[in-house]
């Protein structure tokens, strides 16, 4: 097959959307296909400042075997609302440009947000291919969740531009089954939608050893170290982090952010104002050093604000904490809560509760017999439920049936329904349960 790829992330930028059209275009280009991703310059916020980010090649052949074309993008720190249109705007202007250039692909393939996809849907037009849509975060709903979106007017402009992309597209690939029942209920048919969850690459962080200089360095000898890696932003809600972390001042826990984010200055501000000490602000880190920073850990905290389209979403930053072998402390609600409980892999608390994120740190911190029991349940789950290597098979599996010759033209938009064998005729769900009983052989 000859796949184009749209992400407005791709490494060395560290955000998930990134990692997972990398996960996506290393998988299929593995498995003899032709591959070219579509990317902006590094242009998210968290990335303009970190040295690893700064002069990618515009176009390059990756090891793998697939292409990467990097299309220039508007970027600022600055994360107002305003500049971040600008940064979409072009992202969709100029990718779609470089799309449209390109060869006929077989297929197109665009990873969230919905900007991106409207990107590939001009791209679609152009060929004729269809058009799959890779659903990491619902829009507008997680914009206006952290209050990005404020106006009601640009509300209904984009959820009608939501309604119009969804029915547009061949398949739709949902990392959780939240986010299926929330499309089936705007009406898009069942056998349009799959679910695949983002998964992970378990040896490389099962097998990293810890990185020793980097507890020492920050002071952490003796104390129990609580990690937070990734994006430190307005949906994750860290004030309640700092609300644990004043409540265990004078215990021996120390508290690691790692990462960068629109939220991380203010978040620094409000540690000095409220006199907190046990909170340490660190740099991004690249990739190739998380396995060794969350392994230096002795807990790992996944954390997103208590808003009930949260409920429906699974953090990709879970199947890496699952795969470190650390138990994990889930300050999130819906889904999130339901893998860590079902696979005893951690301690759940209601999101934005401080002293429920207090009591589950002492808890751990007492009994490190039970911190390395859910450290192994977490870390054979993700070897044995979420490897990466199964969930990108799944994903090659659906494209080649969306491509399946049909008496109805694909020029015209019309995509026949589709049987599976995971799920029954007509419908390309694919339940946790039929990945999970395949173990991670497949």
């Amino acid at each position: 097959m000859k796949l184009l790829i749209f992400s407005q992330h791709f490494p060395p930028e560290t955000v998930a959307t990134g990692r997972r059209a990398l996960d996506l275009a290393e998988a299929l280009a593995s498995r003899g296909h032709q591959v070219t991703v579509i990317t902006g310059v590094p242009n998210h916020p968290s990335s303009l400042n970190r040295p690893f980010c700064e002069s990618p090649p515009i176009e390059e052949m990756a090891q793998a075997g697939y292409r990467v074309l990097r299309v220039p993008v508007f970027r600022s720190e600055d994360p107002r609302t305003r500049n971040r249109i600008f940064t979409y705007a072009t992202f969709v202007l100029a990718s779609a440009r470089a799309g449209v250039r390109q060869e006929a692909p077989d297929a197109i393939v665009a990873i969230s947000p919905l900007p991106t996809g409207l990107a590939a849907m001009l791209v679609h037009w152009r060929h004729r291919k269809p058009l799959i849509f890779d659903l990491q975060d619902i829009w507008p709903d997680s914009a206006l969740a952290v209050g990005v979106v404020q106006s009601s007017l640009v509300l209904r402009v984009l959820r009608q531009a939501e309604r119009f992309f969804y029915r547009r597209c061949a398949l739709i690939v949902c990392i959780t089954q939240g986010f299926r029942r929330y499309l089936l209920g705007l009406g898009v048919a069942p056998d349009r939608l799959a679910v695949i969850h983002n998964g992970v690459d378990w040896k490389v962080f099962a097998d990293a050893a810890a990185d020793q200089d980097f507890r020492q360095s920050h002071y952490s000898d003796g104390k129990f170290v609580v990690g937070y890696a990734g994006n430190i932003g307005l949906a994750q809600g860290l004030d309640t982090l700092l609300d644990a972390a004043e409540l265990l001042q004078d215990e021996p826990v120390k508290f690691l952010m790692v990462g960068e984010g629109t939220d991380k200055t203010r978040l620094q501000t409000m540690v000095r104002i409220r006199g907190i000490t046990n909170v340490k602000f660190l740099e991004g880190v690249p990739r190739k050093r998380v396995p060794a920073v969350l392994a230096a850990c002795d807990s790992l905290l996944l954390m997103l604000r208590n808003d009930p389209l949260f409920e429906i979403t699974v953090p990709s930053k879970l199947y890496e904490y699952m795969a470190a072998g650390k138990p994990v402390i889930c300050s999130v609600g819906g889904e999130a809560a339901t893998l860590v409980e079902k696979f005893h892999c951690g301690i759940s608390v209601l999101p934005s509760d401080g002293t429920a994120l207090a009591g589950a740190i002492r808890k751990l911190r007492a009994d490190p017999a039970l911190c390395r029991e859910m450290g192994e349940r977490g870390k054979r789950c993700a070897r044995e439920t979420f490897p990466c290597d199964l969930m990108m098979a799944r994903y090659e599996e659906l494209i080649e049936l969306v491509m399946r010759p049909t008496h109805e033209s694909v020029a015209r938009f019309r995509f026949p329904r589709i049987a599976t064998p995971f799920s029954g005729e007509g419908n390309v769900h694919v339940p946790v349960t039929d990945i999970s009983q395949r173990g991670a052989n497949g």
